[in-house]
């Protein structure tokens, strides 16, 4: 249960809008797919849809070109709402889910339970039009998920979404994923791709620039993260050592992307020099810093 997306070209008039991009989404899987605005997330999305056909390359889901009778099995949450706005929330989702094949009972029975994991229960006999756009989205994520899709094509799930809707939708994002549904979604956020995702493809200016697992990326940026601090703030003896880059971190401390060529106790052993360490941790670098890395803090 493969999604394969391969060599895959599409333009609008002069703009290409994606140019060969290939990667994989093993089953089961959940792949975030990064990149800045314009970058091509959105048209990839909407050809795996076929809402656009590829004027190259080819879609396959399951080893084979991807069809609309395929198409039509997808879970979808496109970037703009695509919901009636004068139907009640659970006669439209259960309209819905039964367009994808359902029974009505059955229809019903997986409408109420994503209703119940997404807390809609106040909201499930309103018009979608009476309800907030936080709340609007997550009846979005409902429609997509209930007819227990084996993909998800997810562009922008958490947009518009508050800390506590965010947290809501984390949730029933990761129930759908436990359930064995094959996810593709699209953010901007880095930190909620890290914690979500199993992969990740970059885009960048139409093209991927990096697609893996996220050990696999994190391994191959070949270094180490420092998060330092010092009691008299003074970073200055970190320009004693070359191929370093830092950034300023919350509370005083500094991150330090340490090359693989650097032994990070050094760097320890001259900050006990220079002052009182409050604080030396070591990790991996974010999956932020990676997409700095690969297309510069303009697009991050």
């Amino acid at each position: 249960m493969t999604l394969q997306v391969l060599d895959v070209y599409k333009a609008f008039g002069p703009v290409r809008a994606v140019q060969g991009v290939s990667f994989t989404v093993p089953a089961g899987r959940v792949c975030g797919l990064l990149g800045s605005n314009g970058a091509g997330k959105t048209t990839t999305m909407r050809m795996i849809m076929r809402i656009f056909l590829p004027d190259r390359g080819e879609i396959q889901w399951k080893g084979r070109p991807v069809t609309d009778a395929i198409r039509s099995t997808f879970g979808y949450l496109p970037e703009e709402r695509g919901l009636y706005p004068k139907m009640q929330v659970r006669e439209q989702l259960i309209y819905l889910t039964q367009l994808k094949g359902l029974s009505h009972a059955e229809a019903a029975r997986q409408v109420d339970r994503w209703i119940e994991r997404l807390e809609l229960g106040e909201y499930a006999l309103r018009r979608v039009e009476q309800l907030s756009k936080g709340n609007q989205q997550k009846v979005q994520f409902a429609a997509a998920a209930a007819s227990r899709p084996e993909l998800c094509i997810l562009d922008e799930p958490f947009t518009g979404l508050d800390p506590m809707n965010t947290l809501v939708m984390e949730q029933a994002f990761r129930t759908l994923a436990r359930e064995g549904t094959t996810i593709l979604f699209s953010s901007h956020n880095m930190d909620q791709v890290e914690a979500l995702c199993d992969d990740v493809v970059l885009l960048h200016r139409s093209r991927v620039v990096l697609a893996g697992t996220l050990r696999e990326v994190k391994r191959a940026a070949r270094r180490q993260t420092v998060r330092l601090r010092v009691d008299s703030g003074d970073y200055s003896f970190l320009r004693e050592f070359p191929g370093i880059r830092t950034q300023s971190a919350a509370g005083g401390a500094v991150e330090v992307a340490v090359p693989d060529t650097l032994d990070p106790n050094q760097l320890l052993a001259r900050a006990m020099s220079a002052g009182t360490v409050t604080e030396y941790s070591l990790g991996e670098p974010s999956l932020r810093e990676i997409y700095i890395e690969k297309v510069g803090g303009a697009d991050a």
